[in-house]
């Protein structure tokens, strides 16, 4: 195969096909071109010549910078996208569809590299929208592997593409790949969650922290489960310089308008929280574990629920639960060791002071309580959606208040209050989630002080303020 890089324009027959015979054929017409002809005529008479000294000649040229060398041609050619077919229209891509044209183009690159392929990509999501951002990385991880995600191509044309490879050693097969080593920086949850956990590193003040299997305290069991359920949402925990792992949609509403109340922002400390949905705290948590005992500078904190209802609580409401007074002091103790038995380095868990958050919430002051109440007899009041009237809902919020203000001027202990407050909750008559929004919304308002707060809450807080 004649070589690229010769040029084999013939002008009197202008034909071409090497690349820089074809770059020859187009300078040539470009000079006979009319419009240009007459543009160099008129910069050359009109103006060089007032520009020469002595007997000085002054002519120009317009056109492309003659060249026999492959490279500086190559260079003068754009790669942009095309109509998708005769008669379509030409469109206008963003900055996203640029950079991923130009990704295709590296990684084509090097399917000829001669060592071993490295790519290194600088933030991919760049201009990306989120649906996108999961294309590319489902290309990377398709040519890390040295397979091509379109393989759509018929046996017959690859049976076609062997045979020209065979007789032409100048032309590679279309589906013949080399594995790549691919190292990406990303600031995006998006890619984060698309990309298995045991490929990704936490870069974290100058140290890079892998997290393959061996390198953390995950189990393999938990590579698996977190492939399942490590969504975009939760993938923010690889981000941020502090993590909060609840058990509840509850604690993800409360955590931060709490934390926000008290002077402990999430938002300023960089903490993120990340709802499990269940009691399977460790498996997001022993992310940040490492089997060299090293402790990453990310502090987790597992917030979890005790479970103990109080003393006298009725039947009823602690349901299958045991009470405080039918644990004995060791067990309760050896109850809380456990909640807490897998902290280690930076992680570490705060448990309940009682029961669950609404109860110990509510049971932590007579300002928390009567947040609590007016919280809960809005949601008794709302509509299906959550929504009530605002002249309703200031009717609710002041009987609400006066209500506790009665309690607490009769003498009832605050315990029992709670109790009330929480019955609704614990036999689902009203939505925790509704509850928590109502409170959420009422902080704003509020004179809750951080001694207002539950124990652990505020444990917890101080915790992650040390970032």
């Amino acid at each position: 195969m004649q070589t690229q890089s010769a040029s084999d324009y013939d002008a009197e027959s202008d034909a071409a096909s090497t690349i820089v015979g074809l770059m020859h054929r187009a300078e040539r017409g470009i000079n006979d071109n009319a419009v240009i002809a007459s543009a160099r005529q008129h910069i050359s008479e009109d103006y060089l010549t007032h520009l020469a000294v002595g007997s000085d000649e002054l002519d120009c040229e317009i056109g492309l910078t003659p060249t026999s060398r492959l490279l500086p041609v190559l260079e003068k050619l754009e790669l942009s996208f095309r109509p998708a077919g005769p008669g379509a229209p030409k469109l206008r891509h963003g900055l996203g569809y640029s950079n991923a044209l130009f990704m295709s183009a590296e990684l084509l690159l090097l399917d000829n590299a001669t060592l071993a392929p490295l790519l290194l990509i600088e933030e991919p999501e760049a201009h990306l929208h989120p649906q996108l951002q999961s294309r590319v990385i489902d290309l990377l991880l398709s040519r890390a592997d040295g397979n091509r995600l379109s393989s759509s191509v018929s046996a017959e044309a690859a049976e076609a593409t062997d045979a020209t490879a065979e007789s032409d050693a100048g032309v590679v097969p279309l589906l013949e790949t080399k594995p790549v080593q691919i190292i990406v920086t990303t600031h995006s949850p998006n890619m984060a969650s698309a990309l298995p956990v045991e490929a990704l590193a936490i870069v974290s003040e100058n140290a890079v922290y892998s997290l393959a299997q061996n390198q953390t305290r995950l189990l393999s069991g938990d590579y698996r489960f977190l492939r399942r359920f490590l969504d975009v949402t939760k993938s923010n925990l690889f981000f941020a310089r502090g993590v909060v792992v609840v058990e509840g949609d509850a604690e993800t509403i409360l955590l931060p308008a709490l934390a926000a109340k008290v002077g402990n922002s999430f938002s300023k400390l960089g903490v993120s929280v990340v709802n499990v949905g269940h009691v399977g705290l460790f498996r997001y948590s022993r992310i940040f574990q490492r089997t060299d005992g090293k402790a990453m500078p990310v502090r987790v904190a597992c917030v979890r629920d005790m479970d103990v209802p109080p003393a006298g609580t009725p039947q009823e409401l602690k349901g299958k639960l045991k009470a405080a007074n039918e644990f004995s002091a060791e067990d309760l103790a050896a109850r809380r060791a456990k909640l807490s038995s897998e902290d280690e380095g930076a992680v570490k868990t705060f448990v309940s002071d009682s029961w669950t958050l609404e109860y110990d919430f509510a049971a932590a002051s007579w300002a928390a309580a009567t947040i609590a109440h007016q919280a809960a007899s809005l949601a008794a009041k709302a509509d299906s959606s959550g929504a009530i009237d605002d002249v309703q809902r200031k009717e609710v919020i002041a009987q609400a208040h006066a209500a506790i203000d009665a309690a607490k001027f009769a003498g009832q202990p605050l315990e029992t209050v709670a109790l009330k407050i929480f019955a609704p909750l614990r036999n689902k008559s009203i939505s925790k989630v509704v509850t928590a929004q109502f409170l959420a919304e009422l902080l704003d308002d509020s004179h809750l002080a951080s001694t207002d707060l539950p124990k652990y809450l505020q444990e917890t807080f101080e915790y992650l303020s040390v970032l």
